[in-house]
């Protein structure tokens, strides 16, 4: 009988998370997947992955759904073939998942080329351009090289959209506190909300709108709550 003990022993597979983050990105499917898992959890337990109807008997598939499902992860470059050599000198093959790290490395982690690089800072001059022309037309003047140093801080630093930004401007002239401390209070609240598009903003916006309205509401009707009203008996 199997105690908690054996299953200590037997080990554990830890996957890394970008891989369920980035599912949907990296274009396999639930049994493809099913079988990356598996190999994972093979090579974590120093075992090497060569036999089709093991992996067969072990996962519930046939030995023709494994081949298949092999053969799609190769054609899409996430498994390959690697030579081995075993404890009595000979190489053995066995299947490996280094291609499928590579991608994920390629696609996620990789740093811009200079090509992309050159994309990116012209993409973020557009929007930069764009916010200093909006708020120099709100606030009635040329902006100071300060404010134009926090509108390029929001966008590069804090990771702001340049949306997300344009309500926050737009919130500070409804409350008529037009100066760039109010703006950069409201961005630093809705990311501590994890607030991250104007769509989820403008929802805390009318949220906190309706429960001011409801307050006034309730303080409206209890305004004179505190004053006695005499009664007076008009029959005697």
């Amino acid at each position: 009988m199997s105690t908690m003990y054996d299953w200590f022993k037997d080990g554990s597979t830890n996957v890394p998370n970008i891989i369920f983050n980035r599912f949907g990105q990296l274009d396999i499917s639930s049994n493809e997947m099913m079988l990356i898992l598996y190999i994972m959890s093979q090579l974590n337990q120093g075992k090497t992955v060569n036999n089709f109807k093991k992996i067969a008997n072990q996962l519930g598939w046939s030995v023709n759904e494994v081949m298949e499902l092999i053969n799609q992860l190769i054609e899409k470059d996430y498994l390959s073939i690697e030579l081995e050599t075993n404890e009595s000198g000979k190489q053995d093959d066995h299947y490996t998942l280094r291609p499928f790290f590579n991608q994920l490395d390629q696609k996620f982690y990789q740093a811009p080329t200079q090509e992309e690089t050159v994309e990116n800072q012209e993409v973020l001059q557009h929007y930069t351009g764009n916010l200093v022309s909006l708020f120099e037309r709100e606030f009635g003047r040329v902006l100071t090289p300060m404010e134009l140093q926090t509108i390029n801080q929001w966008l590069m630093s804090d990771n702001y959209s340049p949306e997300i930004i344009q309500l926050a401007l737009k919130q500070a002239m409804m409350h008529q506190a037009l100066n760039f401390s109010y703006i950069d209070k409201i961005l630093l609240n809705w990311q501590k909300q994890n607030i991250t598009t104007a769509y989820e903003a403008q929802k805390n916006i009318d949220a906190f709108n309706q429960r001011q309205t409801k307050s006034e509401s309730t303080s409206d009707s209890t305004a004179y709550d505190h004053f006695e009203i005499p009664i007076y008996k008009w029959s005697e």
